[in-house]
């Protein structure tokens, strides 16, 4: 949307910044997309600063202070094309500024390590980052926010070392799809996935009267998200179980602004999908990743499985 010119801090001007909630786990975000995520200057926060600022103790000290280092961002290098540099607090003024409701927040602004490389994996995860974290993007021109839908991204994957078969499958996604049609005749022929050994890969889909369809597809691939290779490998497998959402407008998906209906099929569909997830993943195990490539923990998935249909 567009807005007057948003003022930020004088030191980020230049910068494009991403903009979380106060104390949201950038560096958690960050690993998920790049694995070589890691602090080359530590932060110091202002709780930090305030704790190492005590009176040096004997009579000769009495009534000196030690020298204590000023609360300062941090340099978090993502890749070998960018870094960030944060967190830098800020109120909820400037949170108004970029977009979000007044609250705390932190700011890290994008450093690029070279002007010629390209960020475009860096432009896609902070877009990511901040609809995973219910934040914003100010790019450096300052003439406009960008708020991505945090509610848009409820396309599960679950990542197993099991495989199901259709038959196996069916009893567990029924009970989570209520209110849906799910009956033998939503069961394609199964197809043997190329190469693979184990049952043959195989979808289920639901349909909901006004909501759209949830479908559940299966496959096996050599290659995972980037989220889970800093996981235990016995943590997840090659068999994903994808379960996404078909809306009864599919070109909605791609609105930026949806419509009401669109909405609220969503937010009715969202608790299904979460429930759908939970119950492969209790019969056989593995890692949760939502579609920004961001893994779910079983807690997260609780409470979305458990939201108000």
């Amino acid at each position: 949307m567009s807005l007057p010119q948003v003022v930020l801090p004088g030191e980020l001007d230049g910068r494009h910044v991403l903009v979380v909630p106060r104390g949201t786990d950038v560096v958690a975000m960050a690993t998920a997309w790049f694995p070589e995520t890691a602090w080359t200057r530590e932060p110091v926060t202002a709780a930090q600063a305030t704790a190492s600022a005590r009176p040096m103790t004997g009579a000769r000290f009495r009534g000196i202070v030690a020298d204590v280092a000023e609360p300062s961002p941090g340099v978090l290098r993502l890749d070998g094309a960018a870094s960030l540099e944060g967190p830098i607090p800020a109120g909820p003024t400037v949170a108004h500024a970029a977009g979000l409701s007044p609250q705390d927040v932190d700011l890290y602004a994008l450093v690029p390590a070279d002007p010629r490389a390209s960020l475009d994996v860096v432009y896609g995860w902070m877009s990511a980052a901040a609809r995973r974290a219910a934040g914003s993007i100010v790019p450096a021109e300052r003439t406009q926010v960008v708020v991505p839908d945090p509610g848009s991204a409820i396309d599960l994957t679950l990542w197993s070392p099991i495989p199901l078969s259709a038959q196996d499958a069916l009893p567990l996604v029924r009970p989570a799809m209520t209110g849906a049609r799910v009956g033998p005749t939503d069961v394609p022929h199964p197809q043997q996935a190329e190469g693979s050994s184990g049952p043959p890969t195989f979808s289920v889909t639901a349909t909901f009267e006004y909501d759209g369809a949830i479908t559940v597809r299966t496959g096996r691939s050599s290659e995972v998200p980037v989220a889970l290779s800093r996981l235990d490998w016995r943590e997840f497998g090659p068999w994903s179980y994808h379960v996404s959402w078909q809306p009864p407008e599919p070109a909605e998906l791609r609105n930026e602004h949806p419509s009401q209906l669109h909405l609220i099929a969503r937010s009715r569909v969202e608790p299904s999908i979460a429930r759908v997830a939970a119950a492969l993943w209790r019969a056989v195990g593995g890692t949760v990743v939502d579609s920004g490539g961001f893994v779910v923990t079983p807690d997260e998935l609780r409470d979305r499985a458990t939201a108000r249909r």
